[in-house]
């Protein structure tokens, strides 16, 4: 918790307000690179801040009151249920990916935070949205989140790795990343209009074939 009252009170400071403002910068362009990925599935809209836990702004200071988050998590290293870990993660992310890439856990909690909120915008709600987000923040950095369940990241990621080589570092631009993140959305719109299929198929892990990252 140490960590987390520190970027609070940073937060409260003319350097906190930029590197905010930085992170910001950071979660736009991530958002527009999972615009264009899921341009098949439908339009997700724009980035917003509001729809994220970056703490409530109110007279240009950030409280210590949290948002309601999906994700529901205190780790540092999870999503924002705390409104610094997202800025957090988005910093982290950016300053490691010319090393490493997007295979960061940082990048990995960032991504489950996006894409779960594009996942709701393209009517995924509940479990299913939040199983969405964690299957594309796995496909995308090879870690795994333990959230949401394990037989809906599964799920996606064997769809999504069906017709290429389980290599994590696929462009967002490429024409056959989309229509294989369209593969993925329209089994996750066969579970959200079938409920007894995404019941049989959540229970029961002998129909999905485990993979090791």
């Amino acid at each position: 918790m140490a960590q987390l009252e520190e970027l609070l009170e940073d937060s409260e400071t003319t350097e906190g307000r930029k590197r905010i403002s930085n992170a910001l910068k950071i979660a736009e362009r991530e958002w527009e690179n999972i615009r264009i990925s899921l341009g098949l599935c439908g339009y997700i809209g724009e980035f917003s801040k509001d729809d994220f836990m970056i703490g409530i702004v109110s007279e240009d200071i950030i409280t210590r009151q949290p948002k309601i988050s999906p994700t529901k998590s205190v780790s540092g290293y999870s999503p924002s249920y705390y409104p610094m870990y997202f800025i957090s993660n988005l910093i982290a992310m950016d300053e490691k990916l010319k090393d490493k890439g997007y295979k960061t856990v940082e990048a990995l909690y960032t991504y489950v935070e996006l894409a779960t909120k594009a996942a709701y915008r393209l009517g995924l709600e509940g479990n299913l949205g939040m199983g969405f987000g964690c299957g594309y923040g796995h496909v995308r950095t090879g870690w795994i989140a333990e959230k949401g369940l394990e037989e809906e990241r599964l799920k996606f990621a064997e769809i999504f790795f069906e017709n290429r080589s389980k290599d994590y570092g696929w462009d967002f631009h490429w024409t056959s990343v989309k229509k294989d993140f369209k593969n993925v959305f329209d089994q996750f719109i066969v579970w959200k209009n079938n409920p007894e299929i995404y019941m049989k198929d959540s229970s029961s892990k002998s129909t999905i074939k485990p993979f090791i990252v």
